[in-house]
C-alpha cells in the first residue's frame, strides 16, 4: 500500500494550481526567500539533462515562471560522453555545470572521480527532505552510501511486442520461453546495450532470465541490434520486428497513429518472468562539486523534487515519480504488482551483474 505523507491533505488542494504557484505557496518562508534571493544574484543555472525533448520542454516552460531571474541552460550530453567531457573540462580548470540528470553508471563514474557532493545536504524544503515521501533513502539512492546518486523516478521497464504478429495467448502459454521461440528468429530488435542508451539495463535482466547459454542463443539467433533508439521505434511501428528491448514505447508511437497506422504494440508483461524490472531511466540526480551556481542548484533541486512539480512532470513524461504521494501515471499493464520484488540493474549493488552481462553479450556477438 502506498504511504501517505502527513501534509498530503494540505497539499492536495495546491495541485489544482500550476506547479509554480503550488510550490510557491508550499514553501513561502523567510529562509526559502533568502535562498531564492541568493540564487537570483547568481542569475544562472546550468544543467546536463536527459535526451528526452519532453523533459527539456517541461523545464523550459515551467522554470522561468517560478524563477524568472535565474536563466536556465540545458544541455543534453550523450551518456557515453559525460564523464570524459567533465574530466577534460575540470583538468583545464573549468567548472561549468551545476546539476546532472543521468544514468546511474555515469553517476558512479563521476562519484568515483570525486566530482560530486552529497545530494541530501541540498534538501531544505520539509516535503523534499522527508525520507518517507521517497519510500526511504535506501531505495531512493542508487549508491550504497545513500548520498550521491538520487533517483527521482521509479517505473517498470519491460519488452514490448506487436500483438498482431505474436498473439497474447502464445505469450501467456510460453512465458519466459517466448524469448527463444524459433518464430522470433532475427525478429527481436534491441537498442544496443553496449552503448549508454535505453537498452543497456536489459542486459543483466536477460542474463537472469535465460542463463548464459540462453543469452548466447538469444543474442546469436533472435536479436538484431540498433544504435539508434528512433530506429527501433520506427521499425517496430512498421511491423519489421515483433519484439523490442529498449525504450518504453507507450508514448513514442503517437506520430505513427496520427499518420493513420493501426498499431497493437503492447508491454510483454509486468512480471519478472517476462522481463519486467525496476528502472530509473536518466532521472538519477547528482550535484557537481565546485559548481558555479550553488544557490541556484539548491533552489532547482527543491523545486524539481516538490510534490506539485513531480506530479506535473510525471503526467508529462508518462513515468511514475518515486514520491509516494503522487498517483501512478502509467497504464495498469505497466504498473508494479504488489508483493513482487523487481530487479533493479541501476543500483550500485547490482553493478557487477550488469558488467558481467555486458561482457557476455560482447563475447557472444563476436562469435555470432
Amino acid at each position: 500500500m502506498r504511504s501517505v505523507f502527513p501534509r498530503a491533505a494540505a497539499l492536495v488542494a495546491l495541485l489544482v494550481l500550476s506547479p509554480v504557484a503550488a510550490f510557491a505557496q508550499a514553501v513561502a518562508d523567510a529562509a526559502w526567500m533568502k535562498l531564492v534571493a541568493a540564487a537570483n544574484q547568481e542569475g544562472a543555472l546550468v544543467l546536463i539533462v536527459p535526451p528526452s525533448s519532453t523533459h527539456r520542454e517541461f523545464l523550459a516552460a515551467e522554470w522561468p515562471k517560478a524563477f524568472p531571474d535565474i536563466k536556465l541552460e540545458q544541455t543534453a550530453v550523450p551518456p557515453g560522453q559525460q564523464f570524459a567531457r567533465l574530466s577534460v573540462e575540470r583538468s583545464a580548470g573549468k567548472f561549468l555545470w551545476d546539476v546532472v540528470l543521468t544514468g546511474s553508471e555515469n553517476a558512479f563514474q563521476l562519484r568515483d572521480a570525486d566530482m560530486l557532493d552529497d545530494v541530501k545536504s541540498e534538501f531544505v524544503v520539509a516535503e523534499v527532505k522527508n525520507p518517507e515521501i521517497w519510500g526511504g533513502w535506501r531505495d531512493a539512492f542508487a549508491d550504497t552510501a545513500q548520498k550521491y546518486v538520487f533517483t527521482s523516478r521509479s517505473f517498470l521497464k519491460m519488452p514490448f511486442y506487436n500483438a498482431k504478429l505474436l498473439s497474447p495467448e502464445k505469450v501467456a502459454a510460453l512465458g519466459t520461453k517466448v524469448f527463444l521461440d524459433p518464430a522470433l528468429k532475427q525478429r527481436v530488435i534491441w537498442d544496443d546495450p553496449q552503448f549508454g542508451g535505453s537498452g543497456r539495463t536489459f542486459a543483466p535482466v536477460m542474463l537472469r532470465l535465460l542463463g548464459e547459454e540462453g543469452l548466447r542463443q538469444f543474442v546469436a539467433e533472435q536479436v538484431v541490434f540498433t544504435t539508434q533508439m528512433s530506429d527501433l521505434v520506427d521499425r517496430m511501428a512498421r511491423g519489421q520486428f515483433v519484439m523490442s528491448l529498449g525504450p518504453v514505447l507507450t508514448d513514442l508511437l503517437g506520430k505513427y497513429k496520427e499518420a493513420g497506422l493501426v498499431l497493437d504494440i503492447r508491454p510483454l508483461g509486468n512480471t519478472p518472468e517476462l522481463g519486467a524490472y525496476g528502472n530509473t531511466g536518466a532521472s538519477n540526480i547528482v550535484v557537481i562539486k565546485d559548481r558555479p551556481h550553488p544557490n541556484a542548484a539548491r533552489v532547482f533541486l527543491n523545486w524539481y523534487l516538490s510534490q506539485s512539480v513531480e506530479t506535473a512532470l510525471a503526467k508529462k513524461m508518462g513515468e511514475d515519480t518515486r514520491r509516494t504521494d503522487v498517483p501512478q501515471q502509467v497504464e495498469p499493464a505497466q504498473r508494479r504488482l504488489p508483493g513482487i520484488s523487481y530487479f533493479n540493474p541501476q543500483s550500485e549493488e547490482n553493478t557487477p551483474a550488469t558488467r558481467k552481462a555486458q561482457e557476455l553479450i560482447a563475447k557472444f556477438r563476436t562469435k555470432s
